[in-house]
């Protein structure tokens, strides 16, 4: 999650969605006030490679004393995972931080006005990505793949609608689908009065092994399942089956 208090803009990062490239960039656009929140340490390294702003304000009030304190400057893989499986409890802006909850800490004046967008992906693309990156977060070997992806599947994992709506209803002003990049997102930029001219960079690309198109992963059950539980989706983005 982002937030742009110079630029006037709040970018919800949504799962799978190529989100953390575009959140990078972003960070690099952003001024000294705005908050953006933390990546895993080896996108970290993109951004210091590059010059971009790191992870600021996102801590409301004091910290509190924890065991992963430093962890983004260590680039410390294991207690990067440690972090990741605990909840903020309100007074930490996070990655996938839900609309209601950014809404709540900004508070009412700054998100009215504020550009508030996101990034979607077809479900079936996103279902292996995230089986992928499943696999790779919990160490699992490449034969545990169609396990895994049937685990997110039954757990309906694979939906960002969560992140996006509030009491059911879309709750931003823009979802770009993330087919359209990069060539929509200096489209977005140009609304808060901002350009990008550089390639995005590529975060979290290692965890796919396999590049074919998820329609030729999946099978039909796989497939139906998927669309059951992301209706709304297919039908708000106008994705096909």
């Amino acid at each position: 999650m982002i937030a742009s208090f110079e630029h006037g803009f709040i970018f919800i990062k949504t799962r799978k969605t190529a989100g953390t490239a575009i959140e990078l960039v972003l960070g690099s656009l952003c001024g000294e006030a705005d908050i953006i929140t933390p990546v895993h340490p080896d996108d970290e390294k993109i951004r210091q490679a590059n010059g971009w702003r790191g992870p600021q304000n996102f801590r409301v009030g004091p910290a509190s004393a924890s065991d992963h304190e430093g962890v983004l400057e260590r680039g410390d893989e294991a207690d990067y995972q440690e972090m990741m499986k605990g909840h903020p409890t309100g007074n930490e802006y996070y990655n996938h931080m839900p609309a209601s909850l950014a809404r709540q800490m900004l508070g009412e004046a700054f998100w009215q006005k504020a550009h508030k967008w996101t990034i979607e992906r077809h479900p079936y693309e996103k279902a292996v990505s995230q089986a992928y990156w499943k696999m790779w977060f919990m160490g699992r070997p490449a034969a545990d793949f169609q396990p895994v992806l049937d685990e997110l599947i039954a757990q309906e994992e694979i939906d960002n609608r969560d992140l996006y709506t509030i009491d059911g209803r879309v709750a931003l002003d823009e979802i770009v689908r993330q087919e359209d990049l990069p060539a929509s997102f200096n489209a977005v930029l140009a609304k808060s009065g901002l350009r990008f001219d550089g390639p995005l960079p590529r975060a979290k690309t290692v965890q796919r092994a396999d590049r074919r198109p998820a329609a030729e992963i999946l099978t039909d059950r796989q497939k139906k399942a998927i669309y059951e539980s992301c209706r709304e989706t297919f039908e708000l983005m106008g994705y096909e089956r």
